[in-house]
C-alpha cells in the first residue's frame, strides 16, 4: 500500500515493527510489511526511527511540492541494478535504438489518447462530429511519427512537434466535454491557469513519482532520456517513460470533472494561477490511487496499473542490456484501450 500523509501537522514515527501515523483526528499503526511507499503532501513530522525502518524495508519516502511533483525522496543507497544498464542507456541515446524506443513510447501515448477519446465519443453518440476531426488529426500525427527514419537527433524536433499537435487536438476535445465553467484553453503548467490543469498537473506529479521509482528499481538513470534532452536537474528518462502512462492521470481527472466530483472550493486562486488546496488534494490523491491500484490485463494476467509501470521500466532495461547483441524484446506491452 501507499501511505499518503496529507493532513497538516501529522506525525510519523516507528512503533514496534511498523509505523504509527498520528494526526489531530486519529492515530493508526501500520505494519512496515504492508507499506510500499510513504508520500508527504503537506507539512508533517517524520522521525529518524521511521526513516531507518523505511530504509530497512526498501520503502520509498517521497515529498511532493504544492503542484504534486516529487521535490525529494529518501531512498536506499544501492543501485537498483547493474551499472551496465546506465552505460547502455547513454549509448542508445545516440543510436537507432534511442529513436526506436522514443517512437514506441510516443506511439503508445497517442494510441491511448485515441482510445480514450473514442471511449468518450461512444458515451456521447450525438457528438460524433465533434470528436472525429481530432481523432483523424491524431491518427495522422501517429502515422507520421511511425514513418520517421534517421537518428534521434534529426527526428527529435519533428516528433515533439507532432506530439504537440496531437496533444492540442486531444485536450481541445476534453475541454469541450467538461461542465461549462471548467472548460480551459489548452494545457498550462506551473502555475496552472484553470482548475482542470491544476488537478491534472497534481495527478501527473503523483505519476512522476511512480515512474521515477520504477526507473531506479530497474537500474535506469532518471536523468538520461531519449526524447527529452539533457538539462541541469532534468529527469529526462522519467519524462520519456511517463508518456504512455499519462492516460492514467488524464482519465482520472477527466472523470472527476465530468462526474461532477470537483468543487470550486477545492482550489486556491491567485493572480498568477490556480492550484489545489488542502481540500482538493485528498480528492485527487484518492482518485489517482484508485486508478493505480485497479488491475487490467497485462501479458495475459491481471496486474495493478502501478506495477505495470515497473514491469515496463524493467523491460526497457533488458532491451538496453541486450542491445549490444542487436536483440530486441517485444514492443511496449502496456495498452490501456
Amino acid at each position: 500500500m501507499q501511505l499518503i500523509v496529507n493532513s497538516p501537522g501529522s506525525y510519523v514515527t516507528q512503533k514496534d515493527s511498523g509505523f504509527r501515523l498520528k494526526s489531530k483526528e486519529k492515530s493508526m499503526d501500520i505494519s512496515a510489511l504492508k507499506v510500499e511507499s510513504i508520500v508527504f503532501t503537506n507539512q508533517a513530522m517524520l522521525t529518524t526511527q521511521a526513516v531507518v525502518l523505511a530504509l530497512e524495508h526498501n520503502i520509498d519516502v517521497v515529498f511532493l511540492d504544492k503542484y504534486g511533483s516529487p521535490m525529494g525522496r529518501i531512498w536506499f543507497s544501492k543501485l537498483g541494478s547493474t551499472a551496465l544498464i546506465r552505460r547502455m542507456q547513454l549509448r542508445a541515446a545516440d543510436a537507432k535504438l534511442g529513436l526506436d524506443l522514443t517512437i514506441e513510447l510516443v506511439n503508445q501515448k497517442m494510441s491511448n489518447q485515441l482510445g480514450f477519446l473514442k471511449k468518450l465519443m461512444y458515451a456521447r453518440p450525438d457528438k460524433h462530429d465533434l470528436f472525429q476531426p481530432s481523432l483523424d488529426r491524431i491518427e495522422r500525427c501517429q502515422e507520421q511519427i511511425n514513418n520517421l527514419h534517421g537518428d534521434l537527433e534529426e527526428c527529435r524536433s519533428r516528433i515533439m512537434g507532432l506530439e504537440g499537435t496531437a496533444a492540442r487536438s486531444y485536450f481541445g476535445i476534453i475541454s469541450q466535454i467538461l461542465p461549462q465553467k471548467y472548460r480551459f484553453d489548452g494545457r498550462s503548467f506551473r502555475p496552472a491557469k484553470d482548475a482542470y490543469n491544476a488537478a491534472l498537473n497534481y495527478a501527473y506529479g503523483m505519476l512522476y513519482s511512480t515512474v521515477e521509482k520504477s526507473c531506479i528499481l530497474a537500474g535506469l538513470d532518471p536523468y538520461v532520456g531519449f526524447l527529452h534532452t539533457d538539462n541541469y536537474n532534468k529527469k529526462s528518462m522519467v519524462f520519456d517513460l511517463i508518456e504512455p502512462f499519462r492516460i492514467m492521470a488524464e482519465q482520472t481527472v477527466t472523470y472527476l470533472f465530468t462526474g461532477r466530483k470537483i468543487k470550486d472550493e477545492y482550489f486556491f486562486r491567485q493572480d498568477h494561477g490556480v492550484s489545489l488546496n488542502d481540500q482538493g488534494k485528498p480528492v485527487v490523491v484518492s482518485a489517482m490511487n484508485e486508478q493505480l491500484d485497479e488491475s487490467i490485463r497485462y501479458k495475459g494476467r491481471n496486474v495493478k496499473r502501478r506495477y505495470i509501470v515497473q514491469h515496463e521500466a524493467h523491460r526497457i532495461g533488458n532491451i538496453l542490456l541486450e542491445s549490444e547483441g542487436h536483440k530486441r524484446k517485444k514492443r511496449l506491452e502496456f495498452k490501456e484501450f
